[in-house]
């Protein structure tokens, strides 16, 4: 990961959300769970800078996110994330994981009969809330390739990207989003973009 490696935040959409999280015993716990979710999912956006930073990829929370308002490859994709973190025990879940997973299982998203393209686009379009990343352009290659063997052009020659850094790349993130993550929910609870269901 660049030295440079920074996030900045955005909102996905304008519309005010009810979010619903799972039962809690009281208020403190469900506004909790909204600003501190169990992971989040990370998707590439295409890369349109020139510099070594550009705001190319996408968080969001599944856990808040109804799955009944969904279409059926977007519900698809969010299951199989649930299920990844899970079994992973990762706050970040990168898209290309879900995808590398399926592509070692020798299957993929079509021959699932999932639209994954169209399903990624419908959960950055919806009415949820959503962090835009500003990340370097290695970390971009890592978050959304899910090649298991990736060669890299650098100055020196090529080399092979390491699992090891792909990790670093997931533990920054993770670390920029437990941090920017609730101030960012909080603001959209205090203007009134998100209010809690009753």
């Amino acid at each position: 990961m660049s030295a440079g490696w920074h996030m900045m935040s955005s909102e996905a959409g304008q519309k005010e959300t009810a979010m619903q999280p799972d039962p809690q015993p009281d208020d403190a716990g469900a506004a909790d769970e909204l600003m501190h979710p169990s992971y989040w999912l990370v998707y590439g956006l295409p890369w349109q800078s020139d510099s070594d930073l550009a705001e190319a990829a996408a968080a969001i929370a599944p856990a808040m996110i109804a799955r009944d308002s969904l279409s059926r490859d977007a519900f698809q994709i969010l299951g199989c994330a649930d299920l990844y973190a899970r079994k992973h025990g990762s706050p970040v879940v990168f898209f290309s994981d879900l995808t590398r997973m399926f592509t070692t299982g020798g299957t993929s998203w079509a021959e699932l009969g999932v639209d994954w393209e169209t399903a990624l686009q419908e959960l950055q379009d919806g009415p949820f809330p959503a962090l835009l990343l500003t990340i370097s352009e290695r970390a971009h290659i890592f978050i959304c390739n899910p090649a298991t063997r990736l060669l890299l052009a650098g100055p020196d020659g090529e080399e092979e990207a390491t699992d090891a850094e792909r990790q670093r790349v997931r533990q920054a993130i993770a670390s920029t989003l437990t941090a920017d993550w609730p101030p960012y929910l909080q603001q959209m609870i205090d203007t009134g973009r998100i209010r809690l269901a009753d």
